[in-house]
């Protein structure tokens, strides 16, 4: 192993984390899974997890574009998974989809018009899905297209296999959201005009937080299997150096432009991770009366509640702003005899959850989780085995 005390930041790998959370979600719906892997499988990597993905035998794989796609053919044992491209096939890409023998989510007449001319004459008809907006106003067939593709699908389609109808929930992680009941009618509305294909309207919220009504045929799970959803497990744990503890005294001003004033006499920890490293400035904390008033608007600073996690269990707030090169946070509460042996911070992980994190403004968890796993000369990547080794 790399000598892991020259880098500031350790990111471990959990397999067995995300075969539980795999585990979970089979047991809570009866519907075959269908894994996102896009950006990466989530900035977790392609290579370690598709391996636990095939252990499970699924056999249905998205991502967004043709060239990660083209990467995960390649690392699939199984070269007759199905592996969607959710922005369909665009101009001068044909060739690329029906080569590779990948599936492009069509998400307009334009595109199935396009890939069935492209698809003329080939000896086995290249699959494709259909995108429908059910209401997100973000890709795929209006209600106006579904009509005219129902009027003439063998033309549309006269070349192809449609082995999919998909659309996506804007709202499942609330179950009580009217949102979901419109998007579900829409769907079958829209399914119903069309001859009859397998179907996919839920991810990973609609499957623990919705009935069965919406889960049809193929359940697509994105980042809640890698742990961004309380009913899952962690995936990725962050560890962050500490570079200096300091004491503040009250009234005393920590961070740039002075973003947080000392309510009393304070310890801080300066630990040595930054937005360069992917951890959001969104995520910085104030407490200025200016701030707080954007906060309570919504629309500016002090609107985080992050914090970073000492000996597993000492909930340490980020105080100040975050700037590219460190994180202050409150050590106020960990005994002494504690932060004279801790060397390292949990960043998020078990103790530090990502979801806690959710009220920060303009961020999302899966922002985070993508961002500190991109590709970092200060990181070191471990699995779980090899991190306990370290016995931080």
């Amino acid at each position: 192993m790399k000598n892991f005390e020259n880098y500031d930041v350790i990111r471990v790998f959990d397999e067995k984390a995300l075969a539980y959370n795999i585990e979970q979600t089979l047991k809570n719906s009866k519907t075959k899974l269908g894994i996102v892997l896009k950006a990466n499988s989530y900035g977790l990597g392609i290579e370690r997890t598709i391996p636990v993905f095939e252990k499970y035998k699924i056999s249905d794989f998205f991502t967004q574009d043709i060239i990660e796609a083209i990467k995960i053919k390649r690392l699939l044992e199984n070269k007759n998974a199905n592996i969607f491209v959710f922005a369909g096939v665009q101009n001068n890409q044909a060739e690329t989809f029906i080569k590779n023998k990948i599936i492009p989510v069509c998400v307009s007449l334009e595109q199935i018009e396009y890939f069935n001319q492209k698809a003329k004459g080939q000896k086995q008809k290249p699959k494709i899905g259909i995108h429908f907006d059910t209401g997100m106003n973000r890709t795929g067939l209006s209600l106006t297209e579904v009509k005219t593709l129902s009027q003439n699908f063998e033309k549309y389609t006269s070349n192809l296999k449609v082995v999919l109808y998909l659309s996506h929930l804007h709202s499942s992680y609330t179950k009580t959201n009217i949102a979901n009941t419109i998007q579900l009618s829409r769907f079958k509305e829209m399914t119903s005009l069309l001859p009859t294909r397998n179907c996919s309207l839920s991810a990973t919220g609609g499957s623990f937080r919705l009935p069965s009504d919406y889960h049809f045929d193929l359940l697509r799970v994105g980042y809640g299997i890698y742990g961004v959803l309380r009913e899952m497990k962690p995936v990725i744990s962050v560890y962050a150096k500490i570079l200096q503890i300091r004491d503040v005294a009250k009234g005393e001003t920590i961070g740039y432009f002075g973003g947080y004033k000392a309510p009393k006499n304070m310890k801080v920890a300066i630990i040595n991770i930054g937005y360069k490293d992917g951890y959001s400035r969104s995520l910085s904390h104030t407490n200025k009366w200016k701030d707080k008033l954007r906060a309570k608007l919504k629309s500016g600073a002090n609107f985080a509640s992050s914090y970073m996690t000492i000996d597993g269990k000492y909930k340490c707030k980020v105080v100040g702003i975050i700037s590219m090169n460190n994180t202050i946070i409150d050590v106020s509460n960990v005994p002494e005899n504690i932060l004279k042996k801790t060397s390292w911070v949990e960043v998020i992980g078990k103790n530090a959850n990502l979801m806690d994190f959710r009220e920060a403004n303009g961020f999302i968890p899966c922002d985070l989780l993508t961002s500190l796993m991109e590709p970092n000369p200060n990181a070191i990547d471990l699995t779980k085995k090899e991190f306990e080794k370290l016995k931080i």
